[in-house]
């Protein structure tokens, strides 16, 4: 009897171990203002980029639900790992967006997930083991001053330097490294995180 109690709590634990695979200690935001902290998943059971599109959260009571971007206004996972939501493309639809760099400027990361065989951002190709497809994942990068919510704005490949002089033209170093292209597009959080310094020092 007791081998078989035993038995039987090894596998109800590993099964809810299983089962918690993957999540984060965390916290939501709600649309009112309240916090409340649970445990986050935003990826699959795989090594596929963060879902924009939902999250999985188990509150502290164990309810688990799955949350859309309309629900809430931010969410953080590890302590360190900050998401907000905004509205993304032509559609405006909310999404979910990762805090890359924040300060006087604030540099987003949307992930998105595609088939199609171009992109205009950064792109980590990974293989489909079903049906032996490549697909990409593009991150859209986004400028918002910290004191202007309405200063929000994308950052296309090709418009890195126009859009980065208007957002860091108080800094003249840092101008001049973008203008004679010793930083570029791909140097963004970088870009950012310079500049942020800058003003932090003024």
């Amino acid at each position: 009897m007791k081998s078989f109690l035993f038995v039987f709590c090894f596998l109800f634990v590993g099964a809810v171990t299983f089962s918690q695979k993957g999540y984060d200690a965390g916290y939501i935001i709600k649309n009112n203002g309240d916090t409340v902290r649970g445990k986050i998943k935003d990826r699959k059971y795989t090594t596929s980029p963060g879902n924009s599109d939902k999250i999985t959260f188990i509150d502290e009571k164990g309810n688990k639900d799955k949350i859309t971007p309309n629900e809430i206004k931010a969410y953080c996972k590890r302590g360190s790992m900050f998401y907000r939501t905004l509205p993304v493309g032509l559609e405006a639809k909310k999404q979910f967006v990762q805090i890359i760099e924040y300060g006087e400027v604030i540099l987003f990361g949307y992930t998105s997930n595609s088939f199609v065989s171009t992109a205009f951002s950064s792109v980590k190709p990974t293989s489909s083991k079903d049906n032996h497809a490549i697909s990409q994942t593009d991150v859209v990068y986004f400028y918002q001053k910290s004191k202007d919510p309405n200063s929000l704005m994308k950052v296309k490949r090709d418009k890195f330097e126009s859009v980065s002089l208007f957002y860091f033209k108080d800094d003249a170093k840092l101008i001049k490294q973008i203008e004679d292209k010793s930083l570029k597009y791909q140097d963004i959080e970088l870009v950012v995180k310079m500049y942020n310094e800058f003003v932090a020092k003024k």
